[in-house]
Order: C-alpha cells, then structure tokens, then sequence
C-alpha cells in the first residue's frame, strides 16, 4: 500500500488469522493508518511491545459460559 512501511524484502513471514468483532477491527484498522503502517505489521508490533514490557504476552481469561442450556431432548 502506498506510503506504508514494509518488511525487508524476503523477511519470512507466516499466516495468523482469528475473527473479532467489527469494532475491535476498526480499531486496530485506525491505529495502524494512523501509525503509517498495515495491519499485520502493527500487530506484531504491538505484539513485540506487550513481550518488551511483560516479558510475555498477558493471559486473557476465557469468555463467560453460557448460564443456560438449550432444551434439547434426546432422541
């Protein structure tokens, strides 16, 4: 993309996907224009940051189970 920094040529790289929500993306889509940069690379970026400061990423607590079952009969 035009006006964005890159990786050196040949740096290797691999793929790391998961879905968030719409919000979360715009999010981090600001940020990374804003910081001149794709998203991949503020990610890592940010990734980096995180490891530099805590010695390593933080724990994220799982979501919330559901308080609920669905009501569903065996057949």
């Amino acid at each position: 993309m035009k006006n964005r920094v890159t990786r050196a040529a040949g740096a290797p790289t691999v793929l790391l996907q998961g879905r968030v929500s719409p919000q979360t993306r715009a999010d981090v889509q600001a940020a990374a224009e804003e910081s001149g940069v794709s998203i991949a690379y503020y990610l890592e970026g940010l990734v980096a940051r995180l490891i530099e400061q805590d010695g390593t990423l933080p724990l994220i607590a799982p979501p919330q189970r559901q308080r609920e079952e669905l009501p569903i009969e065996a057949a």
